[in-house]
């Protein structure tokens, strides 16, 4: 069934049309109606249909600003029919130049209505037909593609005959591979057995690649692999790395809220030229194994691991390895063992004091990654005071064990309200940027480094409503403080609050509160 939507700033004369059209007998149904076309606009945002039939003269947004909106922003094509009352030669003019397949002068009667919708539906028929033969023809044509492309990206990283970085542009310029920059890193999701033909995970991989130009996903030897690159100079490396770790966790979100559990991911060091994405590759794999040590810890990067395993060749570093991954990963449980493993044999009242000193360094680099100072963890007692009797196995032990401990507290905390600060960090962006008319789900999305799809869709889940009804209402509760506070005209608060157009303010304001702005005033101000 084709839908309809049907705008007509006349109730009477909207109902009119909508029960006297005999819309099924064509194979029509009116999906949706509005009054005007600023509320038509926010019906094609959501959901296109297959016709609009629209009046002109209407209130807030006439129907050519609307139609316009609607060939600028959405679609280029939509059936578009125009029912006025006015017979002008300009309105005539600007319909041609807008595509509007008809123009009906009012009054319509049922009859003529059967005739429009007759050409709708034959119109709407023959871009069907045309679609489908241009759809055969694009399948084989991608089916092709999507072969050689597959091949292209699997020789990417498998350890073959290397080829110059020019070379390898210019074939993923024929493949359709979005492949350049300055800086490429490969990742890989180990993908459990029921998953590897699973639908759900083709569409997660799917969304990911959509919302981000530097990420391309595909399937290699039982496993998800994503190549990433950025355009930016190596010295910015250790940003570049945050933007993929940020990828890889709202990706393990996805994962998490479709399976109900998360799923392993590597990520292989940050390489300079396409020809050594074999290495990160390998990093990648290895980076894998990781995760069974450490089961609480699904992303892994081999750059974390190996400056770990760098600093521990300098202090017998396995015990180092082991301590720094329970804290930043492990649970209470790893970190006591973790910290044990580091004072076990010793017996030299010297080398307890250079161990002890040792942990405290660790613990001390962890604490500032995150923003603290190790001095702070004991609420009730002089770290110092702490360290100069802590010269026994058993006191080290406690004291050091109790330090990890907390510090293990909070790397766990810390990941576990990346999601609160995430929607907190958006409210108060919305709570600064309220009153800009022009401020919207794409600026607040861009800002925060998300896609405005994975934004709308977690914001909704976290706060119960959408973005735009979230902003409104902020808009409305200042307007609410100004009309009880202040004698401003209703135009300037509008102007305050991020309305473009007193009337469109009034005509919100009197939607969501129920009363007009005066009346809101009058009530509260006796």
């Amino acid at each position: 069934m084709n839908t309809i939507l049907l705008v007509e700033d006349e109730d009477e004369a909207r109902k009119s049309i909508k029960e006297l059209t005999p819309w099924e007998e064509y194979g029509f149904t009116v999906a949706a109606e509005a009054s005007n076309g600023r509320e038509a606009l926010e019906i094609v945002s959501e959901s296109m249909p297959d016709v609009i039939i629209t009046d002109i003269r209407m209130p807030y947004m006439d129907g050519i600003q609307f139609i316009e909106r609607v060939r600028e922003e959405y679609s280029a094509t939509v059936d578009v029919i125009i029912l006025s009352g006015y017979d002008e030669f300009t309105f005539a003019q600007t319909a041609m130049r807008l595509n509007v397949a008809e123009y009906v002068l009012k009054p319509v009667s049922v009859s003529s209505m059967k005739e429009v919708l007759g050409r709708a539906r034959a119109r709407l028929d023959a871009d069907t037909a045309r679609v489908s033969d241009m759809e055969k023809l694009q399948a084989f044509y991608r089916s092709a593609i999507d072969i050689y492309k597959e091949k292209f990206l699997i020789s990417l990283i498998a350890p073959t005959r290397r080829l110059d970085d020019a070379v390898l542009m210019e074939k993923a310029e024929e493949c359709e591979v979005p492949l350049s920059g300055r800086m490429f890193a490969v990742s890989v999701i180990d993908l459990p057995p029921e998953t590897l033909s699973s639908v759900a995970m083709e569409e997660i991989l799917d969304e990911a690649a959509g919302s981000s130009r530097d990420m391309i996903p595909f399937q290699y030897e039982n496993q998800s692999v994503l190549i990433f690159s950025s355009g930016m100079d190596k010295s910015f490396s250790s940003l570049f790395s945050r933007q993929i770790y940020r990828s890889l966790s709202l990706l393990q979100s996805r994962i998490i809220h479709y399976f109900s559990r998360p799923f392993n991911m590597g990520l292989g060091e940050i390489v300079t030229q396409l020809r050594s994405l074999p290495e990160s590759y390998r990093g990648a794999m290895e980076a894998i194994n990781y995760t069974s040590i450490y089961p609480e810890q699904h992303i892994i990067s081999i750059g974390d691991v190996e400056n770990v395993e760098n600093e521990h060749e300098e202090a017998a570093a396995d015990k180092k390895t082991e301590l720094v991954m329970a804290i930043k990963f492990g649970n209470a449980e790893d970190t006591e063992k973790a910290v044990h493993s580091f004072l076990h044999g010793l017996t030299d009242t010297a080398n307890i004091q250079n161990t002890v000193l040792n942990v405290i360094s660790i613990i001390s680099e962890i604490c500032s990654s995150y923003g603290r100072n190790i001095a702070t963890l004991l609420e009730d007692e002089d770290l110092f005071m702490a360290l100069s009797h802590a010269n026994t196995i058993s006191r080290a032990g406690k004291l050091l064990a109790e330090l990890a401990v907390r510090t293990n507290g909070m790397a766990s905390g810390a990941r576990a309200n990346s999601h609160i600060q995430f929607i907190e960090n958006a409210k108060r962006i919305i709570k600064e940027r309220y009153a800009d008319p022009v401020f919207g789900l794409e600026q607040l999305a861009d800002e925060i480094s998300v896609s405005p799809a994975y934004f709308s869709t977690t914001f909704k889940k976290e706060t119960g409503t959408s973005f735009v009804q979230y902003l409104t209402n902020v808009r409305l509760e200042k307007a609410k403080e100004m009309l009880k506070n202040s004698d401003a005209k209703t135009y300037e608060i509008a102007e305050k609050t991020g309305f473009s157009e007193p009337n469109y303010f009034s005509f919100t304001f009197r939607k969501n509160v129920g009363l007009s702005p005066s009346q809101y005033r009058s009530q509260h101000r006796a």
